[in-house]
C-alpha cells in the first residue's frame, strides 16, 4: 500500500484539496455524509483520493453551482445516468432561465436610466416635434378606468401584476391610452407600461410600432396636466395629420433621476399619418 501511495497514483487530502478546489474541511464533511468518499483511508485515519475522483468533483461542483441540495446530489452520485441528470436539473434549469431573465431586465433598466440622463438638459418642454421612431417593446399592465381618486390603487395593482409576471420594478413608468380618450368627456381607459428589452424572455410583450410620431415633453410626472394634449391635437390638425395609433406617455426624469418634483419630465408620443388630399 505504501508503494502504491508513493507512486503518486493517489493523493493526500491536502494535495487533492488544492487540485480539486475544495477545502480540506469540506472534503471531510463530504466523506462523512457519503457524497465524496476517499479512495481509501489508512489505519492512521489519513484519507487518500485518486485522480479519477476529479470527475466526481466536477459533477459535485457543477450541481452545487445550480443550488441543488446536497441530499439530492448524494442520491444522484449513487445513481449517475443521463435520465437521472435530466430529472435532477429540470427544475434548476427553469430557475436559471428566470435568473437570467431577471439580470437582463436589471441591465435594461440601467441602460434606460443612463440613456435618459444626458438628454434631459436638451429637452424644450412645450415644443412639438414630428419624428420617425423605431419599433419598441412594451410590457402592458391591466386596463383601468380613469379616475383621479384611484391612481394610487391602480398603481399598486399594476405593481402586483408585475410581480406575478416576474417583471422587475424600476423601469421608467409609462401610461398607454387610446387617442380618442383625449377628447373631452370621453370615458378614458388607460394602462401602465414599462419599456422592456426585446431580448427579455418569459414575459408578455406588446409592440409599439415604428412610424411617424408627434412628440412633446412636459415638465411633470406622466403629463399630469391634461391640457398639454390640446396643443398636440391642434398640431396634428394644423399639419394635416391623422392620429392612427395610441398615445404613449413615459417618464424621462422621475424620482430616480431627481428628488425635485419640479424637474420631473414626461414624454408624450402620438402615432400619426399624413393625410392625402385629392384636388
Amino acid at each position: 500500500m505504501n508503494d502504491f501511495i508513493s507512486s503518486k497514483k493517489y493523493l493526500s487530502i491536502s494535495a487533492f484539496s488544492k487540485l480539486a478546489g475544495i477545502s480540506r474541511k469540506n472534503l471531510i464533511y463530504y466523506d462523512e455524509i457519503e457524497i465524496l468518499k476517499p479512495a481509501f483511508v489508512k489505519e492512521n485515519g489519513y484519507r487518500y483520493y485518486s485522480y479519477s475522483q476529479l470527475d466526481e468533483v466536477s459533477i459535485l461542483l457543477a450541481l452545487k453551482d445550480l443550488d441543488i441540495p446536497l441530499k439530492e446530489i448524494k442520491n444522484y452520485m449513487k445513481n449517475v445516468s443521463p435520465d437521472n441528470l435530466i430529472n435532477l436539473i429540470a427544475d434548476q434549469k427553469k430557475k436559471i432561465l428566470e435568473e437570467l431573465n431577471r439580470l437582463n431586465q436589471m441591465n435594461y433598466i440601467i441602460e434606460q436610466r443612463i440613456n435618459n440622463a444626458p438628454v434631459i438638459s436638451n429637452i424644450n418642454c412645450g415644443e412639438i416635434l414630428l419624428e420617425y421612431c423605431e419599433e419598441e417593446v412594451l410590457f402592458l399592465g391591466p386596463e383601468y378606468l380613469y379616475d383621479c381618486n384611484n391612481f394610487e390603487d391602480d398603481f399598486i395593482s399594476f405593481l402586483n401584476y408585475c410581480e406575478t409576471k416576474k417583471v422587475l420594478y424600476g423601469y421608467p413608468l409609462g401610461v398607454y391610452v387610446d387617442y380618442d380618450s383625449l377628447v373631452p368627456d370621453n370615458v378614458r381607459m388607460y394602462r401602465y407600461f414599462y419599456k422592456v428589452s426585446k431580448d427579455t424572455d418569459l414575459i408578455e410583450k406588446t409592440i409599439k410600432p415604428a412610424g411617424l410620431y408627434v412628440i412633446t415633453y412636459d415638465n411633470s410626472y406622466l403629463a399630469e396636466d391634461i391640457s398639454i394634449f390640446d396643443n398636440v391635437i391642434k398640431f396634428i390638425e394644423k399639419n394635416h395629420l391623422s392620429a392612427c395609433g395610441n398615445v404613449y406617455i413615459e417618464n424621462i426624469s422621475d424620482e430616480i433621476i431627481t428628488k425635485n418634483p419640479d424637474k420631473y419630465l414626461s414624454k408624450i408620443s402620438v402615432q400619426v399619418k399624413e393625410l392625402n388630399y385629392i384636388n
